[in-house]
Parts: structure tokens; C-alpha cells; sequence
């Protein structure tokens, strides 16, 4: 919209103008000089006409809309200051449908279907229009003892959008803005006026699915709290109450779901002539009325305060007066869209991130599948490998222990067996010289005792006899006794050393035998220690062979359920495919009845001079 100043009304500015209307023109001009006059309570530095004490009407009113209507091309060229003006202090009722019209140009709307036409047609978003009718109608005062007559028209306007505008289709705060025209005309007029304002208003923009003129709205209102109204916006912010909460409605349906009816239609008309500019100073007008209210409300009770105005905004006229003394910056509204599109592109820049490393990560997850179905693969065969490996040492070992086992059984029978033998021989033997050696010396103590014996005798025969001859036969004969009997002696002590000899060696090999057998024992125990190491590692590998069947039996079951997961996709796939296949038959026999939705874009329409610029 264009910025608001207020013309001259000279009739010099036009062209050739009959006389009564050089009257009317007079009329206005004057009027305009008395309230420019009166610049502290009708209008500030800028023209705005702010108080509501002024008449609502002039004398003339009706003579000038008359003439407003008849010279519209001229007043929307040279007059849009005395338009706002006339508008601000309001719109006669009989008059309203056709200056809506007028106001956005709805006569030059250029459709490539014609009403009737998209009537015909059948639209994806029938069923959601009609459950929000049902559900909005009855509560709603708009439609107050009009569900019955507004329901269908409102119906097919909705539908006939949503199929000439398959791209933003049906949006549910579009229900109040349709269903308030079809309360000022008739349903086709209401249809080409909606078209315009999607179009032309910047509600399209408003309900695009991702939002982003709706979030810069909102973030353009929730900065002007915090300009105008700081004490309000550090409650909300204390009580974590964001401004989309409650101004996201305001914006998409023009506060028609929340201003008595009354107030609502004369906001709309301010919008239909100066664009979203007035929601903004109706909605920080709001707020400051009700600042000292809401700053004792928690968050419930600030969003059923917001939600439900009819209570404290019945009032049209202190309003709008209200709203025409909040300070709009059309510099620092285009500041704030700036520092919105920096940081939407900034999230965007964000999310494009966040979808590289979701596509990366998704990417990583079917590649770690492929590997972990590799692995699994592979697994498999080791774990095969390894359990026959497994069996043949088992095998192996189980041969091994039972040679084992037959050897230790057949020493210990060979070492019995000629253990007892030696044994038994050598004590024999033992026994034997030990008798010997007994006799041995039992006859050297009976040789000794008959030496001494002689010797005695000897020494009594020297003593009696008298005779030389005598002593020296008889000393022959004991020399010759005692030589025997020293023979004897001698070969008794040879044959005792000989038993002796004989004992020691037997002594020995008893030693030598102890020795052998002592070796055997040892070597024995050390066949039992290893066959019991044998015996815990025939039990290890029988363990590890019965966790290899484990794990095997586990491999397989993750294998076989994998299977079944993939057979499952398969068929959910397969139904997709099927019906991607049946959509795309629906498409084509659509697309044989219906042609484009838009011819050519116009040239701009005039209408758009009486936009304000708050973009």
C-alpha cells in the first residue's frame, strides 16, 4: 500500500470536473482544512486520524461516496489520503460490497476457469472443509443464525479456491475472511474478491505451507511489544508465553475470529484499503489496553483473555483510535523483515546441514546394514570352519587320551607284575646269605674257641712235659692243628668277605630297583596330570563347541529374522508401488479434465496504489 498523505484538493490537480462536483470537491477541502486546524485532537504530524470524538459523518457523506464510487479512477489516483480518511471513519453499510470491490480491483481478477467451471470439479480437501464447517460454523458469532445460509456458499467458495490454487489449497483461517464477504455480497462476487486477496494482500504468502510471511509477521509484531510495550513483553517472556501463541490467528484470518462483529468489519475495511498495517495497530492497541490485565495472568488465563475479545473490544471507533496512536516504522518493519530473512536463511542454512547429515547418516546406516549382512556372511563361514576344526581336535584329543589311558593301564600292569617278582627274588636271595653269612660266623667262633683251645692245651703240655722230644713232637703236631685250623679260619673269612660282597651288591640292586620304581611312579603321576590336562581341555573344547553351536544357532536366527524384515519391506514396497501406480492413473484421468490454473499475470492492477508499503 501506498504511505498515507493526504493530497490537496484543489480542483486544479484534475481535470475538467462539472460543477457539482467542483461543489463536493469545495465541501471536502474545506472540511479537510478545519480538521488539519485541529492537529492535536483529530490528526498528528503525518495525517492520521486518530480521535473518535470527530463526526462520524459528514453532512454531505452520502454525496461524497456517491461521488467517490462514480470518479473511482480518479479518487484512487489523485484522492488515496481522503480515501483512508473516509474509510478510517467508516464505510456505509449499503455501500461496503461494492467499495470492497472497487478496493481491490476484484472486477479485473483474470482466472483461467470460470466458477461455475471449478464448481464442477472435485477437490482433495472437501472433507477438511467440511469438518471445519461443521465445526466452526454453529460456535462462531460471525455466523450467528446464518449456519443454515452461509454453509453451502461458504462450502464452494472454499472448494472452488482450493482447486484454482492447488499449490496452497485450503486453509482454515480462510474460513472467517469468505464467510464475512458472503455476509456483504453475493458468492461469485465473494470468490473473485477472495481470489484478489490471496493474491494481492499477501495472504497467499500468509497460508504457504512453510510459513515464512507468517513468521515474519510474527516476529516483526513481537519486536514492536518489545519496543512499545516492554513491561508486557518481559511477562511473556517470564512466563514463557511466545507471541504466535495468539497473533498467529490474528494475522491469517484478520482478527475475524476474535473481534466482535461489529469492530471486525470495520478493521477489515481499513485492511481491504491499507493491507496487514492495521493488524499490527490493532493488535499492540489491543495489548496496550489490556496490558495491566494480562500482566496479572499466567499463561491460561493471558491466552483466554487474547483468544475471547468480544468482552473489552466493543468499541469499533476507540479502537481504531487506539491503533492510529501505536507508532508504526515502515523503515524498522523493513529492518525487522531483513533480520527475519537473515535468520530464516540462517535455519535454512541449518537444515540443509541437518538433512546432509541425516542423508549421510541414512547413508552410513544401509552401508553399516551391507557390512553388518557381510560380516554376519562371513561369520558364518569362520564360525563353520571353526566348529569343524573344533570337532577334529576334538577328535584328535579324545584318540590321544584313550592311547593315553591304554598305555598308563598297561605300565601299571608290566610294573606290578616284575615288581613283585624282583621283589619277592631279591629278598630271597637276602634271606639266603644272611643264613650263610650265620653259618659263617658261628663256625669262625667255633674255630676261634678251638685255637684257643689248643693253645691252652699247648701251654699245659709244655708245662708237663720233661722231655725235649716230647715238647717238640707234640708242638709239631699242635703247629700242624693250629696251621688247619688258621686255613680254616682263613677261607671261613674269605667266604664271610665273598657273602658280604654278594650282600652289598644285592643291597645296591635293591637301590637300583627302588630307584627304577620310584622313576616309574613319578612317571606315572605325570601321565595322570596330563591326562587330567587332557582331560579339562576335552571339556574346554566341548564348551567352545557348544557356545560355536550357540553362536551359530543366534547367527542364524538374526539371519533368518533380517529375511523376514526384508520380505516384509518387499511387500510393504510392492504395496506402494501399487498404489503410487493407482495415484498416478488418477492423475492422469484428472489431468484430461482440467487445464492450467492461471493465464498470463496481468498488468498490475491499480488497486495495489492503495496498499501501504509495510513490506
Amino acid at each position: 500500500m501506498d504511505s498515507l498523505t493526504v493530497p490537496s484538493l484543489s480542483p486544479s490537480t484534475g481535470c475538467q470536473l462539472s460543477v457539482d462536483e467542483m461543489k463536493l470537491l469545495a465541501k471536502l477541502e474545506e472540511q479537510n482544512r478545519l480538521l488539519e486546524t485541529d492537529s492535536k485532537s483529530l490528526y498528528p504530524l503525518n495525517g492520521v486520524l486518530q480521535s473518535p470524538t470527530s463526526p462520524k459523518t459528514f453532512s454531505f457523506e452520502d454525496d461524497i461516496w456517491g461521488n467517490v464510487i462514480k470518479e473511482w479512477d480518479d479518487w484512487r489516483k489523485r484522492k488515496v489520503g481522503q480515501i483512508k480518511v473516509l474509510i478510517r471513519r467508516g464505510i456505509p453499510a449499503h455501500l461496503r460490497p461494492t467499495l470492497w470491490q472497487l478496493l481491490c480491483d476484484a472486477q479485473n481478477v483474470a482466472v483461467q476457469q470460470k466458477y461455475s467451471d471449478l464448481l464442477n470439479c472435485s477437490s482433495p480437501s472437501e472433507t477438511l472443509i467440511l469438518r471445519d464447517l461443521t465445526r466452526i460454523l454453529p460456535q462462531h458469532q460471525l455466523f450467528h443464525n446464518k449456519v443454515a445460509t452461509c454453509q453451502k456458499p461458504l462450502f464452494n467458495v472454499l472448494k472452488a479456491y482450493s482447486i484454482l490454487d492447488r499449490e496452497i489449497g485450503y486453509c482454515q483461517g480462510s474460513v472467517f475472511i469468505v464467510g464475512l464477504l458472503l455476509t456483504q455480497m453475493a458468492e461469485e462476487e465473494a470468490f473473485y474478491v477472495f481470489v484478489r486477496l490471496m493474491k494481492d494482500f499477501r495472504m497467499r504468502d500468509l497460508y504457504r505451507s512453510n510459513m515464512v510471511e507468517l513468521g515474519c509477521c510474527i516476529h516483526q509484531f513481537d519486536a514492536m511489544i518489545k519496543d512499545e510495550l516492554p513491561e508486557l513483553y518481559s511477562h511473556f517472556q517470564t512466563q514463557g508465553f511466545h507471541t504466535s501463541m495468539f497473533s498467529s490467528s490474528w494475522f491469517l484470518n484478520i482478527l475475524l475470529s476474535s473481534l466482535p462483529f461489529t469492530a471486525a468489519i470495520r478493521i477489515f475495511d481499513i485492511f481491504m484499503c491499507e493491507g496487514l498495517e492495521i493488524v499490527f495497530r490493532v493488535g499492540l492497541a489491543l495489548l496496550h489496553m489490556k496490558q495491566t490485565d494480562l500482566i496479572k495472568l499466567d499463561v491460561e488465563g493471558m491466552m483466554n483473555c487474547l483468544e475471547n475479545l468480544e468482552s473489552w473490544a466493543s468499541d469499533p471507533d476507540g479502537i481504531i483510535e487506539a491503533a492510529y496512536q501505536i507508532k508504526y516504522n515502515p523503515s524498522r518493519m523493513k529492518q525487522l523483515r531483513q533480520e527475519y530473512a537473515s535468520i530464516k536463511t540462517k535455519k535454512l542454512e541449518e537444515q540443509e546441514e541437518l538433512k546432509g547429515l541425516s542423508s549421510e547418516n541414512k547413508h552410513l546406516k544401509q552401508r553399516l546394514a551391507l557390512l553388518e549382512k557381510r560380516c554376519s556372511e562371513k561369520l558364518v563361514s569362520q564360525l563353520k570352519k571353526e566348529l569343524e576344526k573344533t570337532r577334529l581336535n576334538t577328535v584328535r584329543s579324545q584318540s590321544t587320551l584313550k592311547e593315553m589311558q591304554a598305555n598308563i593301564l598297561q605300565m601299571e600292569e608290566s610294573r606290578a607284575v616284575s615288581n613283585e617278582d624282583s621283589v619277592m627274588y631279591l629278598q630271597t636271595e637276602l634271606i639266603s646269605h644272611r643264613l650263610q653269612e650265620a653259618e659263617a660266623l658261628t663256625e669262625l667262633r667255633v674255630l676261634k674257641q678251638h685255637i684257643k683251645d689248643l693253645e691252652e692245651k699247648w701251654q699245659r703240655q709244655q708245662v708237663n712235659c720233661g722231655g725235649q722230644q716230647r715238647v717238640s713232637s707234640a708242638q709239631n703236631e699242635l703247629q700242624v692243628e693250629l696251621l688247619n685250623t688258621r686255613l680254616k679260619e682263613t677261607l671261613t673269612q674269605a667266604a664271610l668277605k665273598e657273602s658280604r660282597h654278594r650282600l652289598m651288591k644285592l643291597q645296591t640292586e635293591n637301590k637300583i630297583y627302588s630307584n627304577q620304581l620310584k622313576q616309574i611312579e613319578a612317571h606315572i603321576n605325570s601321565q595322570q596330570d596330563h591326562l587330567q590336562e587332557l582331560t579339562s581341555q576335552n571339556q574346554d573344547l566341548c564348551s567352545q563347541l557348544q557356545q560355536s553351536r550357540q553362536q551359530f544357532s543366534t547367527v542364524q536366527y538374526k539371519r533368518k529374522e533380517k529375511q523376514d524384515k526384508e520380505g516384509a519391506n518387499l511387500s510393504i514396497i510392492a504395496v506402494l508401488q501399487k498404489q503410487i501406480t493407482e495415484l498416478q492413473i488418477q492423475i492422469q484421468s484428472l489431468s484430461k479434465h482440467t487445464t492450467s490454473f492461471f493465464q498470463p499475470a496481468p498488468k498490475p492492477s491499480t488497486s495495489t496504489s492503495l496498499k501501504h508499503n509495510d513490506t
